[in-house]
């Protein structure tokens, strides 16, 4: 599987714009950039390659040839603003795991709900700020982040593929931070309408209606305490295709 994105930087930030996931076949070499840009070039060419979409909380990446451990800004990395070839680790290995047979010779787009390519960014402050941006998204406010590099659309973007995974975490709170609950809520309405293929995994006694009552998905970078358990239910979820939703006690 290789991993390619695109990074953007602003004011010492930086952000995953975009990013796919491409599941080579076994005996398939490794896709230059340019290729792999040949498979989305035109709506026709995204819809014949890519097979799904995952929603996911926010990117934590590193291109190849970098340091993960180092801020990337701090490194001799000057490749934005173009498609890119990324490490694929840590949390994209579970979805290659899982994934690897069902999406074999397809692409998986990855929307994040925040681009910001930073660990942690759960603190309240930075909560409180999000959520103060999603309020003023629709109107010609200025919000704190780039409202381009850092959001996206949520009624205007599409999904690809046929199948939609949300696995963006339980870490939404309608009561605390209603602006960003009500965000996640519309590009879920919005799943919905479209008639894609919704997958996610669920802890058993919280049940299926509920994870979607509360928008909480679980995903394993999120809760150390059932990674195994959440990692094994996505590969349950991927076990046949089109995927269905799998829960875990």
């Amino acid at each position: 599987m290789q991993y390619f994105g695109e990074l953007q930087t602003k004011y010492e930030e930086v952000f995953v714009t975009s990013s796919y996931m491409y599941f080579n076949a076994q005996d398939e070499e490794d896709l230059s950039i340019k290729d792999f840009k040949q498979k989305i070039k035109s709506g026709k060419d995204r819809k014949k390659n890519i097979i799904g979409t995952i929603y996911m909380y926010n990117p934590v990446v590193t291109p190849m040839g970098f340091d993960s451990t180092k801020f990337l800004l701090d490194q001799d990395f000057d490749t934005f603003d173009q498609m890119i070839e990324l490490k694929a680790e840590n949390h994209i290995t579970v979805y290659k795991q899982a994934m690897q047979k069902s999406c074999v010779g397809k692409i998986v787009e990855i929307k994040n709900l925040f681009n910001l390519n930073e660990k942690h960014i759960d603190s309240a402050t930075l909560l409180d700020k999000f959520n103060n941006d999603l309020e003023k998204y629709n109107s010609s406010q200025n919000t704190e982040f780039d409202r381009d590099l850092m959001y996206f659309d949520p009624v205007n973007f599409i999904p690809s593929g046929k199948f939609v995974l949300f696995s963006w975490g339980e870490k939404l709170n309608k009561k605390e931070f209603p602006n960003i609950h009500e965000y996640a809520q519309v590009i879920y309405d919005t799943t919905v309408k479209l008639g894609k293929q919704i997958v996610f995994v669920y802890k058993k006694e919280k049940s299926y209606e509920g994870s979607i009552y509360l928008l909480q998905f679980p995903t394993p970078m999120h809760n150390v305490k059932y990674k195994n358990a959440i990692a094994s239910a996505l590969k349950e979820a991927f076990k046949e295709f089109p995927p269905k939703s799998a829960f875990y006690v």
